[in-house]
């Protein structure tokens, strides 16, 4: 398949186009570029993120880190219907082969002045975290885009072993946009703090359904210290017997994790 087939291929759907892909990808082909480049760019306009997908995988062969910037302002650019897991794959494939080479991008990203770049940028950040970079995030943790606090708490859990990254998050608990507190409340589980459900109590009075609904998984998630575990399960059975048929669900599960740690004993507490 060569690439005018691969072209006809994101048209149709017809045929494996993997086996062609590979091989324009190790190719080494670089007058492969210019019409990939243009063919992405028109699948970007199309918001045809498979189109996207599949020209991102040639370039990120055939150049590797020089394609980084190019293929991270793509997946910035957000597309009706998008699913970015390949995208998001190969972006961190060239991240964890040359890290020194990306981080600059990265760093750029953060600073720019539109939303949808510094998202992406405290996105990749994660996979290029160093401590310093606390400094970063706490600073983007006050922006006043709620989407870009959300992408900030992504980064932090790449150094859940530094309790700055989780004091920050902890923080996110309260903040003002309902989908932040949520995403604060699924990030703690990789913290795996007994502390944490102490924190997380309060919320199951929280007004949003969707903070409410992540509180039960969550918490059966954690490790929990025995003299917390009564006030945790009462939390829990308050949510079994909330009006929203999301939080039951979440609690019963929360339930179930709950007590299997209290049977299989003291080695699930820290």
């Amino acid at each position: 398949m060569t690439l005018d087939e691969v072209f006809r291929h994101v048209d149709t759907l017809d045929g494996d186009p993997w086996p062609a892909l590979e091989e324009l990808a190790a190719s080494g082909d670089y007058s492969l570029v210019p019409p990939v480049q243009a063919a992405l760019e028109r699948y970007l306009d199309e918001h045809n993120w498979y189109g996207r997908n599949l020209m991102a995988y040639i370039l990120a062969g055939l150049r590797g880190t020089a394609a980084f910037p190019l293929l991270l302002r793509v997946f910035a650019r957000p597309l009706r219907g998008d699913d970015r897991d390949d995208l998001c794959a190969w972006l961190a494939n060239i991240m964890k082969a040359d890290p020194a080479g990306c981080r600059p991008t990265v760093l750029s990203f953060i600073v720019a002045n539109h939303r949808d770049l510094r998202g992406a940028g405290l996105w990749a950040l994660g996979y290029l975290i160093q401590p310093s970079d606390i400094n970063v995030l706490q600073q983007a943790l006050t922006d006043v885009d709620p989407q870009i606090r959300r992408a900030v708490l992504g980064s932090l859990t790449s150094i859940e072993g530094d309790r700055r990254a989780y004091e920050l998050v902890l923080s996110a608990l309260h903040d003002p946009d309902d989908w932040t507190r949520r995403s604060a409340v699924l990030h703690l589980r990789w913290f795996a703090d007994p502390d944490s459900v102490n924190h997380l109590l309060p919320l199951t009075r929280d007004p949003a359904v969707h903070v409410r609904s992540a509180l039960g998984e969550t918490i059966g998630y954690l490790p929990i210290h025995p003299d917390h575990r009564p006030d945790a399960t009462a939390a829990l059975l308050s949510l079994l017997v909330d009006a929203e048929p999301r939080v039951r669900a979440g609690a019963a599960r929360g339930l179930g994790n709950l007590r299997g740690a209290a049977a299989s004993g003291p080695a699930h507490d820290h």
